[in-house]
């Protein structure tokens, strides 16, 4: 089975196992044709987000918000039409605001921006029939395909305002980025892997020194390998090492080490005051606890406890 019989049959039993997810896709349409299904008014409102099947749009004139509440219901019908005949996905409109969602030119009482409408050519759009082939209801199929080519219009857009690939794989980039957030991800996870592994070669290494080390390593997170993130990852050492230690041991290679982690000094530099000060300063992070001298009370006068040590 080649690539396109396989992501037909996922996406068709996908959508087949889950209605809900076949809305969505569905509901997405309407924020990315919304050009499309209102060419003369789109400027003049916008769609701001989905509660289940309630559309909530605003606009940035008053007088256009309330003469478009008288015309509710076509504008349901439209958009059903034009997304998704015969299958209704929007049932309600209301007018209202949403500041976590909406885009930050729109936070600031502008229009939205209109796109550029993308065309695709013959082979993009045969590329996007073919991933959807193998899907046999008829219906599903074209909710597929119109889907998939959003997707690829909404990439074409993005290469052509400066959009890259990442260094790493295929996914886009915007334009002042590096690496997709996938990626940043798994880097920043080396990363700070990386300075793990200079601290267990050389605990006493300071700070400006990894992160010269670091750099060169990934100079593509210079921005990354900042004092708190080499402190976070000593930190995490210290502790994860502290809890295989008893209290009261002072003498094997593991108390040494975590003594100069604490303290970033070579072993040839610790002394015992050193060693025993420091174990003493950090003894509750150790893997037991340091055994409590007993008490014996006293009852002062007042009647209250007091506890006096022996």
């Amino acid at each position: 089975m080649g690539e396109p019989e396989i992501v037909g049959a996922v996406l068709q039993k996908s959508l087949a196992d889950n209605p809900e997810l076949r809305k969505k896709l569905l509901q997405k349409e309407i924020f990315n044709r919304w050009q499309e299904i209102f060419p003369a008014f789109a400027d003049k409102f916008f769609p701001v987000k989905i509660d289940g099947e309630t559309l909530i749009v605003d606009s940035n004139d008053s007088a256009f918000k309330d003469m478009l509440k008288f015309d509710a219901p076509d504008l349901i019908q439209k958009i059903n039409e034009k997304i998704s005949p015969g299958l209704p996905i929007i049932s309600k409109i209301k007018f209202g605001k949403s500041f976590e969602d909406i885009p930050l030119p729109l936070k600031k009482n502008s229009a939205p921006k209109i796109w550029e409408e993308i065309q695709l050519s013959a082979e993009e759009i045969d590329e996007c029939k073919k991933k959807v082939a193998a899907v046999a209801d008829e219906t599903q199929r074209q909710i597929l395909f119109e889907t998939i080519l959003s997707y690829k219009k909404a990439e074409k857009r993005k290469l052509k305002s400066g959009w890259h690939k990442c260094k790493f794989c295929n996914l886009l980039c915007p334009p002042k980025e590096i690496l997709c957030n996938i990626c940043a991800v798994k880097e920043r996870e080396k990363l700070f892997a990386a300075i793990k592994k200079i601290f267990l070669a050389a605990p006493e290494t300071h700070f400006q020194e990894i992160q010269q080390k670091i750099i060169r390593q990934f100079p593509h997170l210079y921005k990354e390998c900042t004092p708190e993130k080499i402190e976070s990852a000593r930190m995490d050492l210290i502790l994860k090492r502290a809890a295989k230690i008893s209290f009261g041991d002072t003498t094997s290679d593991a108390a040494i080490f975590l003594v100069q982690l604490i303290r970033q000094l070579p072993r040839e530099n610790l002394t015992p005051a050193i060693i025993n000060r420091t174990l003493e300063e950090f003894k509750f992070n150790l893997a037991d606890l340091p055994p409590f001298k007993k008490h014996e009370f006293s009852k002062p006068r007042h009647g209250k406890l007091k506890k006096v040590s022996k």
